[in-house]
Formats: C-alpha cells, sequence, structure tokens
C-alpha cells in the first residue's frame, strides 16, 4: 500500500512537466536557462509530497520504492513529450 502512495506521487510531477513544456513553448530562445527551473520545480513538488505525506506510511521502504518509481516514469514521460515537442517547434531547424 505504501507503494501506491509513493507512486501518486506522479500525477503532480507530470503536471510539472506539462508546466516546463509550455514555458519551453513560451520561451524557445531561453530552452537551457529552463533547465534549472525544470529541476527545481520537481525537487520542490517532490520533497513537498515525501514530507507531507510520510507521516501516513507504516514502511518508509516501501513508500521510497513508490516515489523511486514515479521519478522513473516522470523522466521517461519528460524526455518523450520533450522530444516531440521540440520536433515539432524546431522542424525548419532539424530540416525534417
Amino acid at each position: 500500500m505504501d507503494t501506491l502512495i509513493g507512486i501518486s506521487l506522479l500525477p503532480l510531477l507530470i503536471f510539472a512537466n506539462f508546466i516546463i513544456i509550455n514555458l519551453c513553448k513560451t520561451f524557445p530562445k531561453h530552452i537551457l536557462s529552463i533547465s534549472g527551473v525544470m529541476i527545481a520545480l520537481d525537487t520542490i513538488v517532490t520533497l513537498l509530497y515525501s514530507f507531507t505525506v510520510k507521516e501516513f506510511t507504516t514502511s518508509e521502504k516501501f513508500f521510497l520504492l513508490g516515489i523511486g518509481l514515479s521519478i522513473f516514469i516522470q523522466l521517461t514521460h519528460k524526455v518523450y513529450v520533450m522530444l516531440a515537442t521540440f520536433k515539432k517547434m524546431f522542424k525548419h531547424e532539424i530540416g525534417n
């Protein structure tokens, strides 16, 4: 059960992904500087969720397993969506 509580961090991280992707679409010339914002936002969301929900878990190891799985799934989702988005955004520069 604690693993599911840890995995429930995933919707918050995916929401943070969409915020970052929209920032990249809004400011395409500043994509490299948005990486710092991306790391900070993911860290803040993860730490706030972890410290808030840790009180309601019984097994800390399974809770951390769920958080680790949600971070891995979120990073996979982020890479896939950003590659698709940047391919559309910079189509004229790539040549495809």
